[in-house]
Formats: C-alpha cells, sequence, structure tokens
C-alpha cells in the first residue's frame, strides 16, 4: 500500500493523511485542510510545516496567509535519492571517523590474553583486508603461500600490496608449495626484491593447499584463493601466534637451502 511506503519515507499517519488529501484536493490553506480532515487547525498547520521541512509539501504566501502544495509525486523518488546520498555520505565519514580513532578505542579495551581476538572477512575485499594489515608489523612475515592460486584469483591485489609492502621496513621469508610457474617467477627476481628476502620449498603434489597463511606480530592470518570462497582470517593471540610460528621454524629448518 502506499501508506507503508510512505511511512518507510519517515511519515507518521498524520502526516500521510494530509500529504494524501492535499494531493487529491490540490493547493490549500492549513484552515481548509483542517475542516477537511476535522483536525483541529493548529494540529493541521503544524502538520504542514513538517512536511514543509521533510520537502513533501511547498509553502507560498497569498495575501495575508500561506497556501501549500504537495510535490509532485516523482519527486518523492527524487526526494529518496537525495536522502539515500546524504545517508551515505553520512556513514562514510563516520567510518572514516572511526578508523581514526580505533588505535584509541583499542587501547582502552580491557584484553583477556587467552581470548583470542579473530576477525573474519568474506569475499575478494577479505584479500586485501588481510594482506595489508601486515604492513604495520613489527616482526618479520613468516609466509606459506599458493603463488599459483594467488596469481589466478588475486594478482591485481597482490600487486598493489607487495608494491606499499617495498615502501616498508617489513621483511618476509615464505615457504612456496614448488611449482614450475612458482619457479619461474623466483627466476625472473623482479617480484619484491626488497622486502621478500628468503624462501623454501615444498611438493606441491604431497602437500597441496590453496591459500595463503602470515605469521607475524602476535597474529596468524589465513586468506583463501578459491574462486567464489574468499575467505579471510585473522586471530591475534600470543599463545596460537607462538605455536604456529614453532611449526613454521621447524618446517623452515627441515627443509634444504637452495
Amino acid at each position: 500500500m502506499i501508506q507503508d511506503i510512505l511511512k518507510e519515507i519517515g511519515l507518521d499517519e498524520k502526516e500521510i493523511t494530509v500529504y494524501l488529501k492535499l494531493l487529491h484536493t490540490g493547493p490549500s490553506r492549513a484552515s481548509t485542510l483542517a475542516y477537511q480532515l476535522k483536525l483541529p487547525r493548529t494540529t493541521a498547520h503544524n502538520i504542514l510545516l513538517r512536511l514543509e521541512d521533510n520537502k513533501i509539501v511547498t509553502k507560498a504566501r497569498d495575501k495575508n496567509t500561506y497556501i501549500f502544495s504537495a510535490i509532485h509525486p516523482d519527486n518523492l523518488i527524487s526526494l529518496l535519492e537525495i536522502k539515500k546520498k546524504e545517508v551515505s555520505g553520512k556513514y562514510d565519514n563516520m567510518i572514516g571517523d572511526l578508523k581514526q580513532y580505533m588505535p584509541e578505542l583499542l587501547s582502552m579495551m580491557k584484553t583477556n590474553t587467552s581470548l583470542p581476538n579473530v576477525r573474519f572477512f568474506q569475499g575478494k575485499s577479505a584479500i586485501r583486508e588481510v594482506l595489508y594489515d601486515t604492513l604495520t608489523s613489527k616482526t618479520e612475515l613468516k609466509g606459506l603461500t599458493n603463488v599459483d592460486a594467488m596469481f589466478e584469483h588475486a594478482k591485481d591485489i597482490n600487486d598493489e600490496y607487495v608494491a606499499e609492502r617495498e615502501k616498508t621496513s617489513v621483511k618476509k621469508r615464505g615457504i612456496i608449495l614448488d611449482t614450475p610457474f612458482a619457479r619461474q617467477m623466483h627466476k625472473m627476481r623482479k617480484y619484491s626484491p626488497k622486502s621478500y628476502i628468503a624462501q623454501k620449498w615444498i611438493n606441491h603434489e604431497l602437500y597441496p593447499f590453496s591459500l595463503e597463511t602470515n605469521i607475524y606480530d602476535g597474529k596468524v592470518s589465513y586468506i583463501t584463493y578459491v574462486e567464489n570462497e574468499f575467505v579471510g582470517v585473522i586471530i591475534e593471540n600470543k599463545y596460537i601466534h607462538q605455536m604456529h610460528e614453532s611449526v613454521w621454524n621447524l618446517l623452515w629448518d627441515t627443509l634444504p637451502e637452495e
């Protein structure tokens, strides 16, 4: 029903009644509408002023009184488009402000070191969120990566990320699935020459996976490089980090040098 739509716009029942009556009768005085709708004149006048504030009606002076007119129904769509942009802009600003004060908010949070802080991300944007989190790391990144899957599904994002990492002091060592493509990329020695300092290889047939793991700064992160199933996870907990780092170190130490 039209009343339901107008309620969604933000009008209450009396405002809807006045707007629809004004739409039906055409330009009218507040006193005329009050008589037709059996409302106190003051009530009708206040409703019209609220509708004017919301740009649902307009008013024009006629001698010593005001004549109110309902906006054309087509203009309701334009009005909603304007409100949509205003709300979108408002939330964009709020998000920006929240990001600015996030470090302060996090510092106020009472934390339990045994309870991990876990953040989940979905969709392709998850790749960017998880990768870019590593750029502030104060420790070396220790990675485990399927380069083929990463290049197939997220080369554009990874290229942007690596370019940003090259501007920082963050260094990375990686354990990589040994494939012809990954070897070719390594031989080129052009990909991340500053920040990527060493790598070792594991058999892709014996130990297959389609993700990237990074261990750093008390955190462990995961990205799945699977079409339509992109998932990112960041776990922040010193004990979980310690275990993953120990396993990674064990693996690194047992793999041959090249």
